[in-house]
């Protein structure tokens, strides 16, 4: 079992991995958005990169809804640093 500290240092990770995972995907969507791909190609594109920010997010969530079902150990009961 992790400890409270551990449970909170998880969150934030993926908390920073969501945020920069946000950033870039939009980035790339804005490029082809603003005509960086033109035709067929470029909307193939677009969509792609919207349904892999959809699946992201999705992921994202249920890594945090999993941390909150944790039930953290307390220090000194058999938790084990790694």
């Amino acid at each position: 079992m992790a400890t409270r500290e551990q449970i909170d240092a998880a969150r934030r990770r993926i908390e920073q991995l969501r945020d920069h995972h946000a950033h870039e995907v939009t980035a790339l969507i804005r490029l082809v958005d603003d005509g960086a791909l033109k035709g067929a190609a470029g909307d193939r594109l677009a969509a792609d990169l919207r349904a892999w920010d959809r699946g992201f997010k999705d992921r994202f969530t249920r890594a945090l809804s999993l941390l909150d079902s944790l039930r953290p150990t307390e220090p000194g009961q058999g938790a084990t640093s790694r």
